[in-house]
């Protein structure tokens, strides 16, 4: 499932006997960060100035136009991998700021990169006048939104923001801190970088070799049974980011480190004009995947590439008891385990005469709100149930026709409305009876009939 605060985040869980928990979803309820924006004083002249000085360049302007140089000049020095030129740019290499930067460079080198880009800045809240006393009297912060992409796993760019202190040396800007805005810790701001990298896998996170290279087997593994149930086209490659610690899980994907508890992994990338994810990043949480067995790690990661996939194919909303129980659906096939086993945490319940009255709804997977394993079994099995009554093809042809059902006026889409009609007209049963007919399963499985 996706979680709620995260923007443009789908996730998974792996339940009961395999796993802690892990979210992901579709396209449904994704949204852009919302970031605070100030603006610096505006130059101008006063009733007093001469002819002479209401002609003069703006001072604003000029500083922006020099921002924009340098910036640049920094992002040609990263995708050319020249250390003394992304140095030139920096007021300092000493101080906290310059040695975060050596660091960001280095991984920035070890990345695959096919595209490294700055806007154009943007004015941000003007420095406190204590602030000001530290770093100079002309320095100012700008906002920066940048792009990248990664050779052979995006298929168009990610975008990054920066709020960047800039200081007057001379008649020169140099680059003096990041710590005067709301900065989001990208990949490449993880310590200790390593980048491990296959035909259809990219690893990249904190640590030695030894302690990424199994994710690199990971998701190899998870791109093929991907491709064995998805059948529509996407590029089959995944990227796994590994943070050292759950805290910085956390930061990766812009959450408090008590949100994603029960979190093992989660999926966030943007979209294109389309609708269809380009450029997405599997984000795991160490301290819940260190919990599972080897085979439950396998289910999440293989989960969360079915959420890569499904993303990156349709281009609408579905409800989340079918993104999350078809990623489920691939993530837990071949690993032998019955289904009582990995849905026990529901069955439990159902037994206990406090099972599921309907398919679970988008609160029920909310790990703020909730013990959402239960949702994850329910989920699962009701996809498992609609794979065993009308076969895998139908599932996926369901699946569809519901992410890619045409827009209502206004432009929006309502995955509810458009899931009872898939219901009818690919699998020619309502969605009630379905319904119906899946609870009273749920009810056979808990009993051992």
């Amino acid at each position: 499932m996706r979680l709620r605060v995260p923007p443009r985040v789908a996730a998974a869980v792996a339940a009961a006997l395999l796993a802690a928990g892990c979210t992901g979803g579709g396209h449904s309820g994704d949204v852009s960060l919302a970031t605070s924006r100030g603006t610096s004083p505006a130059v101008s002249s006063t009733a007093g100035s001469t002819p002479g000085a209401q002609n003069a360049p703006d001072p604003t302007v000029l500083r922006e136009e020099a921002l924009t140089t340098l910036l640049n000049r920094r992002a040609a020095a990263v995708l050319s991998r020249d250390r003394r030129a992304f140095v030139a740019t920096l007021d300092s290499t000493t101080t906290g700021f310059g040695l975060r930067q050596l660091a960001q460079f280095e991984a920035l080198s070890q990345l695959p990169l096919a595209q490294f880009s700055y806007g154009t800045p943007e004015p941000a809240p003007a420095l406190s006048a204590e602030r000001i006393a530290q770093v100079g009297p002309d320095a100012w912060v700008s906002r920066v939104r940048g792009r990248y992409s990664l050779a052979g796993f995006d298929s168009a760019p990610d975008e990054f923001e920066s709020y960047l202190t800039v200081v007057r040396r001379g008649s020169r800007w140099k680059l003096a801190d990041d710590a005067d805005g709301g900065n989001q810790p990208q990949l490449w701001d993880l310590p200790r970088f390593t980048v491990l990298q296959s035909a259809t896998t990219l690893v990249v996170g904190s640590g030695p070799q030894s302690r990424l290279r199994p994710y690199l087997a990971l998701g190899d593994l998870a791109v093929k049974r991907v491709r064995s149930v998805w059948t529509e086209p996407w590029r089959a490659k995944l990227v796994l980011v590994v943070p050292a610690s759950a805290a910085q899980m956390a930061e990766q994907v812009g959450q408090d480190p008590g949100s994603v508890k029960q979190v093992a992994a989660v999926t966030d990338g943007p979209f294109d004009a389309r609708g269809r994810a380009v450029a997405d990043r599997v984000v795991v949480n160490p301290g819940a995947f260190a919990s599972l067995q080897q085979r439950g790690r396998q289910v999440v990661v293989t989960h969360e590439a079915t959420h890569v996939a499904v993303r990156a194919s349709t281009n609408g909303p579905v409800p989340l008891w079918l993104s999350e129980g078809m990623a489920d659906f691939v993530g837990y096939r071949d690993i032998g385990a019955t289904r009582s086993q990995i849905a026990a945490a529901l069955l439990d319940r159902v037994r206990a005469g406090h099972g599921p009255t309907a398919l679970p709804a988008e609160a029920d997977f909310d790990p703020s709100r909730t013990t959402i394993a239960p949702s994850y079994n329910a989920a699962w099995l009701a996809v498992n149930r609609i794979a065993d009554r009308y076969g895998r093809a139908a599932l996926v042809r369901l699946y569809l026709q519901i992410a890619d059902a045409p827009r209502q006026p206004g432009g929006r889409q309502d995955p509810d409305a458009a899931t009872r009609a898939a219901f009818r007209s690919v699998l020619h049963t309502s969605q009630a009876s379905f319904t119906r007919e899946w609870l009273a399963y749920l009810k056979a499985l808990a009993s051992g009939s």
